[in-house]
């Protein structure tokens, strides 16, 4: 019986190697699996392990190419919504999404994770053999192909020929070294048409966005002013689909929510006040979206698809309201006062703005 068991092992480990590719053989199915997906996206999670292989950091990023138009190489947070990125383009620009202009940068600064996205690197056996090196040898693991290389460890899907995971010694001290592996991840469909759609309408409209340098926003960094207690300076609101504003705001609490079509965060701060006024007495309060960015066009087929029924001001009045109010980005949020007092700024997507402004009203 413990022979016939040996056998059948021996027998197992020979069909095993024998479909097991050569090392010129893999990286040829490889370059053939990211030639055949160019529009791939790629979710990358790392993970730094210390000289004790212990995990100290644990990051993520996402990758998706343009085409012959460049890439977009950004972060998303935790729920998976697009949060920053380095676009390429005709240049290099720092695209985020909270802020509606792109920063040029340039090449030298584009984030170390560049060497880490396989779509980059073994669409052709040049570049394959120009990031990994030669694969000393090939071995077959379950449903991976783990390949030796001179510059780390790939490990290979034995059924597409996709690359999971790359693992790399970072050289730290003579005998210690510190250790980065990355992982590819198959996110569930869902996911990875949602941060595709949000990569991609955010590019649309950076392509509007005007162009502005780092010195610029050296410039443009003065102290936050501290609003609450100001009067709130513009008269004469005239939004785009309601008409006259003056008129619907007289006598009440007034929430400015300051935003752009292509912000994320911008959109869910404006569903959790949607969500919150039905709870409180809107008879006290209003609420006024000012968009300094979108035109006219766009912004009508926004109210259409998303049955906005709020005022919303938009060009050269958004402009000039946004410009003196906005700080640090969007969302940027004002509760005013029926005298005209701005009682509450907030900066940022968070509910706690809805608590505080729920107590001041109800008084």
């Amino acid at each position: 019986m413990r022979i016939i068991t040996t056998l059948i092992g021996i027998l197992y480990y020979g069909i095993l190697l024998a479909q097991t590719p050569g090392p010129n053989e893999l990286y040829k199915k490889i370059v053939n699996y990211y030639q055949q997906n160019p529009d791939r996206l790629e979710y990358v999670q790392r993970v730094h392990k210390n000289v004790f292989r212990f995990d100290t950091v644990i990051t993520s990023f996402s990758y998706l190419p343009l085409g012959d138009k460049g890439f977009y190489l950004f972060y998303t947070d935790s729920i998976f919504s697009v949060t920053s990125g380095i676009l390429f383009s005709d240049n290099y620009y720092v695209v985020n999404a909270n802020v509606p202009e792109k920063i040029l940068t340039k090449k030298k600064y584009l984030s170390s994770n560049f060497l880490y996205v396989p779509a980059r690197h073994c669409n052709s056996m040049f570049n394959l053999l120009t990031r990994f090196g030669i694969a000393k040898s090939v071995t077959r693991k379950d449903n991976k192909y783990i390949a030796v290389t001179s510059k780390g460890f790939l490990e290979i899907d034995t059924l597409t020929f996709r690359v999971t995971k790359l693992s790399e010694t970072v050289y730290f001290k003579k005998k210690y070294h510190q250790y980065d592996e990355f992982y590819y991840l198959e996110l569930p469909d869902s996911i990875q048409k949602s941060i595709r759609e949000q990569a991609l309408t955010l590019l649309e409209a950076a392509k509007d966005f005007p162009i502005v340098t780092f010195k610029d926003l050296d410039k443009r960094n003065s102290p936050k002013e501290i609003l609450e207690g100001k009067q709130f300076e513009f008269k004469n609101l005239i939004s785009f689909n309601k008409g006259t504003v003056d008129s619907i705001i007289n006598g009440k609490y007034v929430i400015f929510d300051f935003f752009y079509q292509a912000c994320l965060p911008c959109h869910k701060m404006t569903g959790y006040i949607l969500d919150w006024l039905p709870k409180v007495d809107t008879s006290k309060i209003v609420l006024i979206g000012v968009n300094p960015a979108d035109s006219e066009g766009s912004m009508k087929m926004e109210i259409e698809n998303r049955k906005i029924n709020y005022p919303i001001i938009i060009g050269k009045q958004a402009k000039e309201i946004a410009h003196r109010y906005v700080q640090e980005g969007y969302p940027n949020l004002l509760l005013v006062s029926p005298g005209g007092t701005i009682l509450e700024h907030h900066i940022g997507m968070s509910k706690s703005f809805l608590t505080k402004a729920e107590k001041i009203i109800s008084q």
